[in-house]
């Protein structure tokens, strides 16, 4: 039986866990493995299809070398094949060649889709979050 998305967003965030202590293959495992699959990654650029984004999910847990990873949800919706959220991410971390912790806080959007009767990530989407200036 598939799990319900609430238990998959639980996934997620433990995926991202092991993503910031250098670990990629967890969330490797949360994404479809489609060739329309997308990231707009947090390190910039963007990558298209499994054969890019899988290695740009190793090549970006490399960077860190551990991390502390908390989701704040904006907003969800989960429909019966489609689902996604709109998060803030607030990570502190220690990256490889940097000295310390830095805080890296994130604005998120993730697509999931049901593939064989399963939740998969389809998209990601972060950029840094920004002070918000005034009209």
């Amino acid at each position: 039986m598939a799990k319900p998305f609430s238990e998959v967003l639980a996934d997620s965030d433990a995926a991202n866990i092991d993503l910031l202590q250098g670990n990629p293959k967890p969330l490797q495992q949360l994404y479809s493995h489609g060739e329309d699959i997308t990231v707009l990654g947090g390190f910039g650029g963007y990558e298209r299809g499994w054969a890019e984004v899988g290695p740009r999910l190793e090549w970006a847990a490399s960077q860190f070398l551990s991390g502390r990873y908390e989701r704040t949800t904006i907003s969800m919706v989960e429909g019966t094949d489609l689902a996604y959220t709109v998060s803030i991410e607030s990570n502190r971390v220690r990256e490889k060649g940097k000295s310390g912790e830095t805080q890296l806080d994130l604005r998120v959007t993730q697509i999931y889709r049901r593939e064989n009767g399963q939740w998969r990530l389809v998209h990601r989407h972060a950029d840094p979050l920004v002070t918000r200036q005034a009209p």
